[in-house]
């Protein structure tokens, strides 16, 4: 950029930086919102699927089970739904 001499052109380039800015800040917002649209099913797929194991397989399937087991199998089960999730969302 050559150097500015006169108010004129220090105005305008404060309106060329201002109008970059804003382009920019538009194209940012559109990347947010389109991240958003893609994130949002995966993380109620997630949620959902923690809370179905935690009461299905947690309070249902393990209800005589003991202590132990009623705390290892549903974490594992989550750090599996979880993997198989994260898995879906790379593709």
């Amino acid at each position: 950029m050559n150097r500015i001499s006169n108010y004129d052109e220090l105005v305008a380039a404060r309106v060329m930086t201002e109008a970059i800015i804003a382009d920019r800040k538009r194209i940012i917002h559109e990347r947010v919102t389109d991240v958003k649209k893609k994130i949002a099913p995966l993380m109620l797929l997630k949620v959902g699927s923690f809370v179905a194991i935690d009461l299905l397989i947690g309070r249902k399937l393990l209800k005589r089970a003991g202590w132990v087991t009623r705390l290892l199998i549903p974490t594992l089960l989550k750090t599996f739904s979880l993997r198989v999730i994260e898995r879906v969302k790379k593709d």
